[in-house]
């Protein structure tokens, strides 16, 4: 499971980058944990959506675990919230 800091912003975003390479490498289903998550920018947003795009190719999943409400808020003023799917967490 990854967990993702409290503050995502597009200085922490080459950083998630690298951890979310080193996920994908396993070649399996990710879990990520939004629950700390108070703070996260567009360009957060973006990547994660660049995941799921990744996702919606392999035959694995991204799976969410938790809550945060400034996450599900920014997701769902940008319109992605079905996208990321993120109705679906644990």
């Amino acid at each position: 499971m990854l967990k993702l800091p409290s503050e995502l912003a597009v200085s922490q975003v080459e950083e998630l980058h690298q951890l979310l390479l080193q996920e994908l490498e396993i070649e399996q289903d990710i879990t990520i944990d939004i629950s700390e998550v108070t703070r996260i920018d567009t360009a957060s947003i973006q990547l994660l959506c660049a995941l799921q795009k990744h996702f919606l190719t392999v035959s694995h999943k991204l799976i969410w675990h938790g809550n945060s409400q400034a996450l599900l808020n920014s997701v769902e003023e940008l319109g992605l919230t079905e996208f990321l799917a993120l109705n679906d967490r644990n």
